[in-house]
């Protein structure tokens, strides 16, 4: 996971209808949980595959098979999808220097469209903005201060989302779900993975996935049955102060052929002003300025 990319930028209020996935529990199951059930010391647990590492000074790598391939099979769904939306109800700590905790929370709506388009919005205590990317140009727009602002990406979802990490150092945990190959990235820098059992996340039965990276610990919730799609999503800041915590819960997946061209397209309002891209960048959540 790219913990220096995505979560912040936010994105334009659906007009989809969207639909809530699939059902509690049932469906089949992925092919992984089928192996699994018939390996190991006849528990369902896989041994872990270790991995000695060739630098001295970085770990040795322990990875559970089962964790890795339904990671693989969530992100091939994703990576397969023409297009697709979502909602996600956000919970963050706010630690600023020598004061309490503080939890925040927005609602983010994101809509996605393969290979060069998607729009987001988010509300909440922390912002109201919303973002869209047209295949030319990301343009971010601050509803509180009506302010606007463009960016030229032109070509991929990948290459508009590394413009903004490179260049702004944007940070945006859930734009990791856009990528063409989200495995590669949720999967970059993993030196432990542990698959923990079948929890329940956003109203649905889940596999519940752990894993740790040198500067975050994170944990993914993915739909069991035939349409593993991430349903929460726990990421823990360990490097930083009071270690916070940045939760995500995704409802109201669609998953369609098609969206609606104009909803990737932003027209600046009447009296916005246009300013410097830096102005509008995200900021990492729990951590202070």
């Amino acid at each position: 996971m790219r913990c220096n990319l995505a979560l912040g930028f936010v994105l334009l209020v659906l007009t989809l209808g969207c639909g809530g996935g699939t059902p509690e529990s049932g469906g089949t199951a992925p092919a992984a949980e089928t192996a699994a059930a018939a390996a190991g010391d006849g528990s369902g647990a896989l041994a872990p595959i270790i991995q000695a590492s060739t630098d001295a000074d970085a770990p040795d790598r322990i990875l559970d098979p089962r964790a890795d391939e339904l990671l693989r099979a969530m992100a091939k769904l994703l990576a397969g999808s023409k297009a697709f939306a979502f909602e996600a109800e956000e919970r963050f700590d706010e630690i600023p220097s020598g004061q309490p905790r503080a939890l925040l929370s927005n609602l983010r709506r994101v809509a996605v469209q393969r290979p060069n388009r998607f729009a987001a919005d988010a509300e909440g205590d922390t912002l109201s903005r919303s973002v869209w990317f047209d295949g030319e140009n990301v343009s971010v727009y601050d509803r509180t201060q009506n302010t606007y602002a463009r960016i030229p990406a032109s070509g991929s979802i990948d290459n508009a989302l590394d413009t903004l990490a490179e260049k702004y150092a944007a940070t945006v945990p859930l734009a990791d779900l856009l990528y063409s190959d989200p495995y590669a990235v949720l999967n970059q820098e993993v030196t432990y993975s542990k698959y923990l059992g079948l929890h329940r996340a956003a109203g649905v039965l889940c596999h519940h996935l752990v894993f740790a990276q040198p500067t975050i610990e994170w944990q993914i919730w993915i739909e069991s049955g035939d349409q593993p799609l991430p349903r929460q999503l726990v990421i823990t800041y360990v490097r930083e102060p009071g270690e916070p915590q940045y939760t995500a819960v995704l409802t109201k997946w669609r998953m369609t052929q098609a969206i609606p061209d104009n909803l990737f397209r932003f027209e600046a309002p009447e009296g916005a002003q246009r300013v410097d891209a830096a102005s509008l960048v995200p900021r990492q959540p729990g951590v202070s300025e």
